[in-house]
């Protein structure tokens, strides 16, 4: 989900009448900071979990290449 759509998600719900044709939109959130904040962490929590795949495929590469380096020493 794009950051946009994020934030419209964010500050908006719909609200289903009984006639599903008709849909209302209501704001339910307009603190910025908070809206800020919740996404600050979930950039944070993304970069962390960015940063750890990438520390597993390097390990991984040292792993294949050390493998790799026993291989052509036989």
């Amino acid at each position: 989900m794009n950051l946009l759509a994020r934030i419209k998600n964010y500050f908006s719900e719909e609200v289903v009448e009984d006639n599903p044709d008709l849909k209302e939109v209501q704001e339910i959130n307009l603190d910025w900071k908070g809206v800020a904040l919740d996404l600050n962490q979930s950039l944070i929590e993304s970069q962390e979990k960015l940063q750890n795949a990438n520390q597993r495929i390097a390990d991984l590469e040292n792993i294949v290449a050390i493998y790799k380096e026993k291989e052509n020493s036989k």
